[in-house]
């Protein structure tokens, strides 16, 4: 995807804003206040439940969207001038039996982690790639991924829930359809409508991807999808993994922190200070040189899934002190 101009950068997602914003406005002042007075003993029901799922889905929109979604941040000056990291082309590793390949990036100067990709709209290397969504102005990648997937289902509720009542409003007041609140009504109704399908069917999308264990980046250039997906535990793992895990540390942020104490490689080591997410899975790290020889590096862990209190030593290579912390 090319890069977007600053003038039109924020153009989809504004538009998102204030479709989602309008739209609910309109109706919490029209349909809803009229249900209110109309259902005398449980019509307070009404807008405190559609006031908790408009909250709900206006929090997990702003946390997709102005969230760090897991940057990479890219490689020194010191390791840039170390062509130690960079002879080979590939670096190979070996996640529970399966062979994954690490390509060097150019521009961030260091070999990507697995399931890591570099998008050309925010010019960096995304932990996790799933996608970069304009309707959010932000990469969707492991750090705000469950916050993106929440903002997709509550919503489909939260349209549903919008036309149905306000398709009840418009029955009950069709004899004065020249009505302000009316007209207004229709319009989120129409929007509502055109809009709920793709919106629906984006969050069974995802539904279905969290299930498998995996991204949108995988599924479209088609990775594991003829053999074993080595980052995949089944379906109910998966979908805890994703909801529930704890959150990915802001890795740009630590980084920022240690240069500023001038120890541009140190991380916290001590079982408390750690907040990164280990694997299960021991990996083989193997070095590609393009002509078919393979030398096998030393063992590394992998940062995925399960919360730790400490993290063994790992290799000094840039890949293993961007992707372990």
């Amino acid at each position: 995807m090319p890069r977007c101009k600053l003038s039109t950068k924020f153009v989809p997602a504004t538009c998102a804003w204030v479709m989602l914003l309008g739209c609910t406005g309109g109706y919490f002042y029209f349909p809803c206040q009229w249900l209110f007075s109309k259902l005398q003993t449980w019509g307070f029901l009404v807008p405190l439940c559609q006031g908790i799922l408009t909250l709900f889905v206006i929090a997990n929109f702003s946390l997709a969207t102005f969230m760090n979604p897991g940057i990479i941040p890219r490689a020194s000056s010191d390791e840039d001038r170390d062509d130690d990291f960079r002879l080979p082309l590939y670096k190979n590793v070996e996640i529970s039996g399966i062979t994954v390949r690490m390509k060097w990036c150019a521009t961030c100067q260091f070999y990507r982690p697995p399931r890591c990709s570099h998008c050309s709209v925010c010019n960096h290397c995304i932990e996790t790639f799933d996608h970069h969504c304009p309707w959010v102005n932000n990469c969707i990648g492991r750090r705000n991924y469950r916050f993106f997937v929440l903002f997709l289902v509550s919503l489909s509720v939260h349209m549903v829930a919008i036309f149905s009542q306000c398709l009840v409003f418009v029955l009950h007041n069709s004899d004065d359809l020249s009505a302000v609140g009316v007209i207004v009504t229709l319009v989120i109704m129409c929007i509502t409508g055109v809009l709920f399908v793709p919106v629906l069917g984006l969050a069974g999308f995802h539904s279905i991807l969290v299930s498998r264990g995996r991204t949108t980046n995988e599924q479209v250039t088609g990775k594991f999808r003829s053999g074993f997906n080595p980052f995949s535990r089944g379906c109910c793992w998966n979908c805890c993994r994703t909801l529930w895990s704890p959150l990915y540390p802001n890795v740009d942020a630590l980084s920022r922190e240690a240069c500023r104490k001038r120890h541009p490689y140190s991380l916290p080591t001590s079982p408390r200070a750690v907040p990164a997410i280990a694997s299960e899975h021991q990996v083989k790290l193997y070095i590609d040189n393009g002509n078919g020889v393979r030398s096998k590096g030393g063992a590394a862990l992998y940062t995925q899934m399960t919360p730790v209190s400490c993290v063994p030593e790992v290799e000094s290579s840039p890949i293993w002190r961007q992707t372990t912390v």
